[in-house]
């Protein structure tokens, strides 16, 4: 799978970051979108940029099928390249690291 991010504005004006899939004539596929979600921060005035997942994780039984269509007509797309950063909080949401799971086993320290 390539894992070329693309950046589009879907038909409601939100930014969408992703994964190509695959692109034709008609159509562009994105794998693991995320809206991209920026408002100024109230005590500083600076901007606060978050990452939504279209659909979370946590939804999906098989995480291979958060794969979604989106018809040209309908989106702009861009060739922009995105900051380090915002590259890596998208991979943070797209490729989780697993969660380590408690080891159940008691191991005994000394004899009784």
């Amino acid at each position: 799978m390539n894992e070329k991010i693309k950046v589009i504005i879907d038909n409601v004006g939100r930014y969408v970051i992703g994964n190509l899939v695959s692109e034709d004539g008609e159509t562009l596929t994105l794998k693991t979108p995320v809206i991209l979600h920026v408002q100024p921060n109230p005590q500083n005035g600076q901007l606060q940029v978050q990452t939504i997942p279209l659909l979370f994780n946590e939804f999906i039984g098989d995480k291979n099928t958060n794969v979604w269509t989106f018809s040209k007509k309908s989106i702009a797309i861009s060739e922009a390249t995105l900051d380090d950063r915002l590259v890596s909080q998208y991979n943070a949401i797209a490729n989780p690291s697993p969660i380590i799971q408690p080891q159940t086993e008691v191991i005994k320290l000394f004899d009784d």
